[in-house]
């Protein structure tokens, strides 16, 4: 059996971290992206763009330097970002339909902005990384940034995913 030299596995590792976090971020936005219309969608839905956008700054915290989820600074920023959001998620107008498990948000878009903003800082933050030999300048400028957007959303998603499952039951069906 051949060994994969050194170099071509940390290429590997770096690039297709890069792409994950990138696809999460994708995620987060697309899932969001129902909020802005007033067609119901499933209640778990409120979830996974909070869920996904955090995996994804995690992950970009996490590589190269695991010690970084240690730094008390992250979670300060992560703390304040999630409490902002939880403010938004509690001020959100939600219909919910306990029968069939459905929601409604009017005027959602929030969630979304912060999920496009995310693939944007995450798609710029890869490829700087990836296009610099040396160490990227700008890594700590976009964790920042993505701690604050994905903060944002799971504050967001988890205040409305339990608004959502106390709230009175509204009859969502489409006539």
């Amino acid at each position: 059996m051949r060994c994969v030299p050194y170099r071509v596995r940390h290429l590997v590792l770096m690039y297709g971290l890069d792409l994950l976090i990138v696809l999460l971020a994708i995620g987060a936005a697309a899932t969001a992206n129902p909020e802005r219309t007033a067609v119901p969608f499933p209640r778990i839905q409120l979830l996974l763009p909070g869920l996904l956008g955090f995996a994804g700054t995690l992950i970009l915290l996490a590589y190269p330097e695991i010690r970084d989820l240690a730094d008390l600074q992250v979670w300060l920023v992560a703390t304040v970002s999630v409490l902002i959001g939880a403010v938004r998620g509690s001020a959100m107008n939600i219909q919910s339909d306990r029968a069939r498990r459905l929601v409604r948000v009017r005027r959602g878009s929030d969630a979304a902005w912060a999920g496009w903003i995310m693939v944007l800082f995450a798609a710029v933050q890869g490829a700087i990384e990836t296009g610099l030999r040396s160490e990227n300048p700008y890594e700590t400028t976009a964790e920042f940034l993505m701690l604050l957007a994905s903060g944002y959303l799971l504050g967001r998603s988890l205040v409305a995913w339990l608004r959502a499952r106390l709230a009175m039951h509204h009859d969502l069906l489409e006539a």
